[in-house]
Parts: structure tokens; sequence; C-alpha cells
């Protein structure tokens, strides 16, 4: 029996319920689920079988329009139903899915369930099935389903209370990996902006200027640094403060690329790293970004759960952003040469986008200044927040 399955990637993606980055997934989720399937099978020898996850990734669905993606399968034409996606609402698995309850059907002709449309697909008739949901912390994210039992008998109640008993072992599988990720994710996260820190930033970074130099590719990268920022801490408070850094980390994760790197670098100071970016690219980024928080009211609304410490604020028309732009081709390797070691061009480029920030500094805040255009000096100047 052949067991096709997605990507790494892309399963990857459904459980962090987020758009796939390019960041590998250390755990063979392909592997794990191919197996779980397989052995699926050996307790309930069936003709096909397919493994169902919900795709929520990167954005608010309402579970209505929610698709459910075939991300496991084994049987006739599986290499080609593999990645398929259905409705949520559609079928005996949009059934499942929806009730969170499991579903035997002797017969899925008759059954005014049966979605027909994955036998017209492969030229397969089905004739008996059981569904059993996945669960994750309480809600339904996905489906197993075995269709026609081999031998000389449909499913019946004990098959359907053994695809039960696997889909929990597939549900822990799921909860596990999810865990993974989570645990993972935590260590490399900011806990305030929820951007990733930076001791994330400079692993990552040297990783994407290795590849870069080989490839030929440039590298952007934006050092940012709040404007008047301090005036916040002095008139309304810390907890104000971190408010405000919050609000900025998430206002950088809506407008960023995807494929962008967006860290807190420490205190009110960020860096985003561009990969395949040019200067012309970069400058844009840069310039998208100061432009929003130009415009952004802080504060606006107070907090639920603790209004009296939490108020609304309503910061506006105070707080910018000074900005510096270097790109790896554009800025380092011309210096440093080809063959400088990725360590040395990272801290380079890391030393022209701050150059440059300061001198946006110097230049009466809320501006870019590329290095490309300009020389900066190799220290930080002295100026004021």
């Amino acid at each position: 029996m052949k067991t096709h399955c997605i990507s790494n990637p892309e399963i990857a993606a459904f459980l962090k319920r987020e758009a796939r980055s390019k960041e590998p997934y250390e755990l063979d989720l392909s592997g794990i689920f191919c197996n779980l399937l397989s052995r699926a099978n050996d307790f309930v020898p069936s003709e096909a079988g397919s493994i169902f996850i919900d795709d929520q990734t990167g954005r608010e669905v309402e579970r209505p329009f929610v698709e459910l993606v075939l991300i496991a399968c084994f049987g006739e034409a599986s290499d080609r139903l593999v990645g398929s996606r259905l409705a949520a609402t559609r079928g005996i698995v949009g059934h499942v899915y929806g009730t969170g309850r499991s579903y035997l059907s002797a017969n899925p002709q008759a059954d005014p369930l049966f979605f027909s449309g994955f036998d017209g697909a492969s030229r397969f008739r089905t004739r008996s099935l059981v569904c059993a949901p996945l669960f994750v912390e309480g809600q339904v994210i996905g489906a197993i389903e075995l269709i026609n039992r081999l031998g000389e008998r449909s499913f019946d109640q004990r098959d359907l209370m053994l695809i039960e008993i696997f889909a929990q072992t597939i549900s822990v599988s799921l909860a596990n990996a999810i865990d993974a990720y989570r645990s993972k994710e935590i260590s490399k996260r900011d806990d305030l902006t929820g951007l990733y820190n930076d001791r994330f930033l400079h692993h990552s970074l040297e990783v994407i200027i290795e590849q870069a130099m080989a490839t030929g590719q440039d590298v952007g990268l934006l050092f940012l640094d709040l404007d008047k920022f301090k005036l916040v801490n002095d008139v309304h408070g810390h907890l104000a403060g971190s408010r405000v850094l919050s609000e900025v980390g998430i206002m950088l994760r809506q407008v960023l690329p995807g494929d962008a790197i967006g860290a807190r670098y420490g205190g009110d100071e960020f860096i985003i790293v561009l990969p395949g970016a040019s200067p012309q690219e970069s400058f844009w980024v840069a310039e998208t970004i100061r432009k929003n928080l130009e415009t952004f009211v802080f504060l606006r609304e107070a907090d639920r759960r603790d209004p009296l410490n939490y108020p609304a604020l309503q910061i506006k028309d105070l707080i910018t952003c000074s900005i510096g732009v270097a790109t790896l081709q554009s800025d380092v390797l011309p210096t440093l040469g080809r063959d400088v070691h990725p360590v040395a061009a990272k801290n380079e480029l890391l030393r022209k986008a701050d150059g440059c920030m300061y001198l946006a500094k110097q230049r009466s805040r809320n501006r870019t200044v590329t290095a490309w255009s300009e020389q900066p000096r190799a220290g930080r100047a002295e100026s004021s927040n």
C-alpha cells in the first residue's frame, strides 16, 4: 500500500494555523501522518483512506467557509487526490467535521450526505465508509476516513469504534506537533511585541546572508528606532510605553512582506530583514512602515480587563520613527569583498543600517536614510530620543 502525503512545510503551516514560512519544520510530519494512516489500515483493512485537516492559515475565516485539505491518503488515484480541497460543509467528512461525531455509512451511494466528487475524479466507487473527527484542545480540526472494507463485508460498529480509537491517536500526534511548534516559537519570540528576539534575529540573518552570498541574491535590512518614545514613558508611565511597543509589533506584523523577519532589537529599536529585496524595494518597505507609524493612533481603546491601569489615551501626532536602510549587495560586499565570512557581512550590514538610522535621527527624525546614498559614521552618533 502506497500512502501519499502533502509536503512537510504545508502540513506545518496548517498545524501552526498561520501562512507558510520559509523556516524549516524539524518534525517529519509527512512521515508521521503516512505512518498513522497505514497503521489505521492495518487495524481496519480498507481499499482507501484519508486524513483531512482544516485550512485556517493566515486569515480569519468563519467556520462554515473553512476548507478541508486532504493531507494524506492511500488507494486508487491517491497520488492525484492528495492536496485536494473540500468545503467544510460538504460530504460525510464535512458532516463529521461540523458535528464532531463519528459516522458509519453502509451504503454511501444512497446516503444524502455523501459527496461523490472524489469518486468521479478517480473512477472509484465508494461502497461503505467510516469517518471520525480529529480533535486538538477540544476543537475539531479535521477527520480520518476509511473507505470500502477489504473482504466480503461492509464496515460495522466495531470498525467505527476502532477508527475512533485511531482518531484519538492521531489527535494526540497533532497536539504534540502543535505543542512542539509553540515551545520552539516561544523561545525565539519577544514576549512584549510578538516579534522575533535578537538571538533568533542574529542566527537567521547569518543563514540568510550565507544563502544570498551563494546565490547572488540581495538582502535588505532596516534598522528602526522610535522617535520621542521616552515622552510616552515620562508622561503616561511605563505601562503605557509597554502597550505602545506591543502595538508597534502588531502594526509591523500587519505591513511586513510575508518572507520578512521582524525583530525587536532592544528597548524601542527594531530590525527588519528582507530576503531577496533590492535597495529600492527595501526603501519602499521602510517608507511604508514610517508612514504607517506617523499616522497611527496608539492606545485607541482601553484594556477591557483593566481599564483603570490601561485607559484609552489615543496618542497621536507624537510617535514617529527614524529608519536606516542597507543592503548586502550594494553596501557590504563592495567594501568587504565577496569572500567575506557571513558573520562579518552580517555585522557590517547591521552597522551600516544602524549608522543610517542615527543620521535620520540627526536630521530631525521621522525619515529614512539609505546607506547607498550616504556615508554613515562607524559608531553611533549622539542623539536624543
